[in-house]
């Protein structure tokens, strides 16, 4: 591994490109599955610098190759959200209605950056920077890059996500799970319909589906181990047109989150058996759409070691801090299924507002320091999975 002073030069020299880029990127953020331009941009800046950049043929993202048979990998995602930003921004989004208001921009620049900088080391062993499309959708962008095969023969595999509530300088990192599942739940209550002037006459559908709305999340929740953390939150509820007719039918739909991966995978047939049982004696039928979205990020605990490690001696003692749980869902998980890894939480306040928020900024002294980061904690994934 290259001697402090070393590495803080070389990130030194890179971090105005990777700067410049994430500037530009920010300026044309874009839909999941249509990174069109952002996947260009990124190509452009590699392949100017001598490396070899593999596309996905008519979709977007690709990765790129750095020294020999390449052992870990880095990923970093390329999507933007459907929000407009603030006109006193800058740089500011060209696309109106759309912002990279996750920091997407920003993981991207550090992934070209840490591309840029090991691209003058001589590595042993390679390296594979893997650009994602669609982060924010579902089914996401990961999940097609592992069905490609373009981690299979990956030892370990790292991210970064920005956190705006850590200061720059700081990683957070934490072994075991460190994001939530995120799935769908659209459940549809059915009935005769009726004047609610004689519910006794038909099913009360609307007192039926509020009692989904109250007593689900409970049930649920006395169906898995209390120390299991797991929200049910509905976010939409719709039926009926007028005050005095009860409709025949209710549409409600939420999300589900979890940080085990056992309940996960159980959740679709705790949510029927508690719907039957919350509507039996309504006397209402149900129709359930469940999506299972991503599982949780469960870090693996030798990753989070040895990049935390590697970190804690480049940028010094006190630099990598252990950081909270979170139910937001991340599609790095996918990735989880076929290698170990681990997502990391890098410091970025700049006194924006929270992430998917018009408010959020990122500010721009944590890509040298996610490069840095990046650079030091692969190089110390190499020697340990070698």
């Amino acid at each position: 591994m290259p001697a402090p002073e070393d590495l803080a030069g070389l990130v030194e020299a890179v971090a105005p490109d990777a700067v410049e880029l994430r500037r530009r990127l920010h300026s044309v953020p874009e839909p999941a599955h249509r990174e069109v331009k952002t996947t260009n941009l990124v190509r452009a800046v590699l392949e100017g610098a001598g490396m070899t950049f593999h596309g996905r043929g008519s979709k977007t993202g690709g990765w790129v190759d750095i020294g020999p048979t390449p052992r870990v990998g880095f990923r970093a995602d390329l999507d933007a959200l459907p929000i407009t930003e603030p006109a006193d921004n800058t740089p500011r989004s060209g696309h109106e209605g759309w912002m990279h208001a996750c920091g997407h921009d920003a993981h991207t620049a550090i992934a070209v950056g840490i591309g840029l900088a090991l691209s003058r080391l001589d590595l042993e062993r390679g390296v594979r920077i893997v650009f994602q499309p669609a982060e924010e959708a579902n089914p996401g962008g990961a999940i097609e890059l592992v069905s490609e095969g373009v981690i299979d023969d990956l030892k370990a595999l790292l991210a970064f996500h920005v956190d705006p509530t850590l200061r720059v300088g700081r990683i957070g990192a934490r072994p075991g799970p460190i994001t939530g599942s995120a799935d769908s739940l659209t459940i549809v209550v059915h009935g005769p319909g009726g004047h609610t002037s004689r519910p006794h006459r038909t099913v009360d559908l609307v007192d039926a589906a509020s009692r989904v709305v109250t007593e689900l999340p409970t049930a649920i929740r006395r169906s898995i181990d209390a120390r299991t953390p797991i929200v049910t939150v509905f976010g939409s509820i719709r039926g009926g047109d007028a005050p005095n007719v009860i409709p025949t039918e209710v549409t409600i739909r939420g999300t589900v989150r979890s940080l085990d991966l056992e309940v996960w995978e159980a959740l679709p047939g705790l949510i029927d058996k508690a719907l039957g049982s919350i509507l039996a004696i309504s006397g209402a039928g149900y129709a359930v759409e469940y999506q299972q979205g991503i599982p949780p990020v469960v870090n693996d605990e030798q990753v989070v070691d040895v990049a935390s490690t590697a970190i804690s001696k480049e940028l010094g003692p006190g630099s990598v801090v252990g950081t909270e749980q979170s139910m937001g869902g991340e599609d790095f998980s996918n990735y989880l299924s076929v290698t170990r890894g681990a997502l990391l939480r890098l410091g970025a306040a700049s006194g924006g507002g929270d992430l998917h928020s018009a408010g959020f900024q990122v500010n721009e002294a944590v890509i040298p320091v996610g490069i840095r980061a990046g650079v030091s904690a692969l190089l110390g994934l190499i020697s340990s999975f070698d």
